[in-house]
């Protein structure tokens, strides 16, 4: 009798993203058309489909987790649901927020060069607070869902199946790769890149999503309160964190340094098994 596979194939693996993607998409367009928004303004689409881009993307968990269970794969090894310490949760949300402001100014950078077309700030229409019960809808989806169910497919199903095959650096460079191409966003594709090479490293060194899934989420409810401060909240942030159109280099140089901090720190607790 054959013995039971640990992991997916990294094939199995794509082919099942894709799969997912492709479910999401085509049930995005269905919803959109069934609701009449296909025959609206874009601005229309994005509100039609907001619960759709705030809770689709736990297919990306649900969906993965069924396989898993079916084909018979141990589901915490497969998708690293493995606890960490109180200590590693405080450097992943540090992790989460330099890399969060590191990010926002590589793609100032890149506007300068590539301005961003009026489509992609549509993109962001759907995290747009109205009410106080929208937070409550747009952390819940944005932050907790999404960063969890990506994390768990990418740097759990995707990125362990990729290291079995023996080499780490690989398995974290495509997993991220993979993920970069899911977002479909050619104008923010080199800052998720190297998010999700951070993310991968946070992944494997801990042999836990929690870590990414941690920086994750902490990233983006960093960006949803960009977007949804008003223009006197954003004057009084302007103030210190910008200098002109970018950044301002004390803010960036703090971020750099306690990114690089976090993650030294948590590489040096993991030289210890017992954290």
């Amino acid at each position: 009798m054959p013995e039971q596979k640990k992991y997916p194939e990294p094939v199995e693996a794509l082919l099942l993203i894709l799969a997912v993607f492709a479910f999401f998409i085509v049930l995005t367009l269905l919803i959109s058309l069934l609701s009449g928004a296909g025959l609206q303004s874009p601005g229309s689409v994005s509100e039609s489909s907001r619960y759709i881009v705030l809770f689709g993307s736990s297919l990306f968990l649900i969906i993965p987790l069924y396989y898993a269970h079916i084909k018979k794969y141990p589901v915490k090894k497969v998708f690293r649901f493995k606890a960490v310490s109180w200590r590693v949760v405080v450097l992943s949300l540090v992790i989460g927020i330099s890399v969060g402001v590191l990010s926002d100014e590589l793609d100032r950078i890149i506007n300068l060069f590539f301005p961003v077309p009026a489509w992609i700030t549509e993109i962001t229409r759907p995290l747009i607070v109205k009410s106080d019960l929208d937070w409550l809808w747009i952390i819940a989806g944005a932050v907790l869902i999404t960063g969890f169910a990506e994390e768990a497919l990418f740097r759990g199903f995707l990125q362990t199946s990729l290291e079995n095959k023996g080499n780490v650096n690989r398995a974290v460079v495509l997993s991220s790769l993979t993920w970069t191409l899911i977002h479909s966003n050619p104008y923010w594709a080199i800052s998720i890149f190297i998010t999700g090479i951070i993310f991968g490293y946070l992944s494997w060194r801990s042999e836990s999503i929690l870590p990414s899934f941690i920086a994750h989420g902490s990233n983006n409810f960093l960006a949803i309160l960009f977007i949804n401060l008003d223009a006197s909240e954003m004057q009084h942030v302007q103030s210190w964190y910008e200098m002109g159109a970018h950044v301002s280099p004390a803010v960036l140089l703090i971020s750099a340094f306690l990114l690089v901090w976090a993650i030294r720190k948590m590489s040096a607790l993991y030289q210890n098994p017992q954290n």
